[in-house]
């Protein structure tokens, strides 16, 4: 996944995009044995579909769709017309997420596979270092945001587990031959390509109040729903470009600042990036158009290549196992979705 934002705050972003669809699959344990409580709750509750006699719940299906809008919404702020069309089919596609994921956890017990406590034990670690700055107390004020106990959320990890470890195994003994990793570079030498120069738009509010942030949310979110950039960055803008609804000429990422060109150089053409912290401000950026360098030599992005091929050779493998699974599996779905 690609997003607008620095190497924290996007690692933090996949974090929370896995948590909460984590959230919408801790109705079972290993057994598919259930509490009382949650036993006596998901008899009220409607089965849309079921996999190898497994019930998906509808429950579960539209915390799901939940989880996939926010996610959607942060991801295609700059792309209204991409964003309607993927929301237009998001509960279909949330609803085959959560068979494929049945489908591979039944797939790790059949193998014989086993979780460890210090695997969970181990991962919370991590988690917590990678998205939160090793902050525990961070991490749990996210999982008490959403509505979860820190018990569910040790489940839920359980099954990220389980499922990167199946994952893991289909990809294993990949293979590829210099002669593979060449052509993979030819074939997407824009990969290869760094911008150079960006035209971008830039809106940025003094941190000197409380409520400085809140206000650069709002402004940032009635952006992502078609709000005018040019007039609100005259309005509200403190930075040079203000006079000029925010717009900046032809710029070489080199004269910009470490933090901002790091974002930047994530960002697609017409992007809008989050609310982003610089000493002393709240900046928001879009990203209006893109020159690009020519490409690095192979020999000296050879390492990132061969990795870039095998995560497609992996992908299309695990694909590959899904669609066999698929097949084999009974997989009823109880009417429209």
């Amino acid at each position: 996944m690609r997003c607008g934002m620095d190497a924290t705050g996007c690692a933090r972003m996949m974090s929370m995009a896995a948590l909460w669809l984590l959230l919408t699959l801790a109705g079972f344990g290993k057994s598919g044995a259930l509490g009382a409580e949650a036993a006596k709750q998901q008899a009220k509750d409607r089965v849309v579909a079921k996999v190898n006699g497994m019930p998906i719940y509808a429950s579960d299906l539209d915390a799901m769709v939940k989880a996939q809008v926010r996610m959607l919404q942060s991801q295609l702020a700059g792309d209204p017309a991409r964003l309607k069309k993927e929301l237009a089919d998001v509960r279909r596609n949330a609803l085959n997420g959560l068979i494929d994921f049945q489908l591979m956890e039944d797939e790790f017990f059949r193998l014989g596979g086993v979780i460890n406590k210090e695997d969970i034990e181990n991962d919370e670690k991590q988690v917590t270092q990678l998205s939160f700055n090793g902050d525990h107390a961070a991490l749990m004020a996210e999982i008490e945001a959403v509505g979860m106990t820190f018990e569910k959320y040790h489940e839920l990890r359980e099954r990220m587990i389980i499922v990167s470890a199946v994952r893991a195994r289909i990809a294993n003994n990949l293979e590829v031959t210099d002669a593979m990793v060449r052509e993979h570079y030819e074939k997407n030498l824009q990969r290869w390509r760094e911008p150079e120069s960006v035209r971008l738009h830039t809106l940025t509010i003094q941190n000197t109040t409380a409520n400085a942030r809140i206000f650069a949310e709002s402004l940032r979110t009635r952006m992502a729903n078609g709000g005018d950039f040019a007039e609100m960055a005259r309005k509200n803008s403190a930075d040079s470009r203000a006079d000029d609804g925010g717009e900046w000429p032809w710029t070489r990422l080199s004269d910009i600042n470490d933090h901002l060109s790091g974002v930047i150089a994530k960002m697609k053409k017409g992007e809008l990036s989050p609310v982003l912290e610089d000493p002393g401000t709240f900046i928001i950026l879009r990203v209006d158009d893109i020159r690009h360098a020519d490409p690095k030599p192979f020999e000296s992005v050879k390492e990132d290549v061969k990795r870039s091929l095998m995560e497609e050779l992996a992908k299309a493998r695990i694909e590959n196992r899904l669609c066999r699974l698929r097949e084999a599996a009974d997989i009823q779905k109880m009417g429209p979705v």
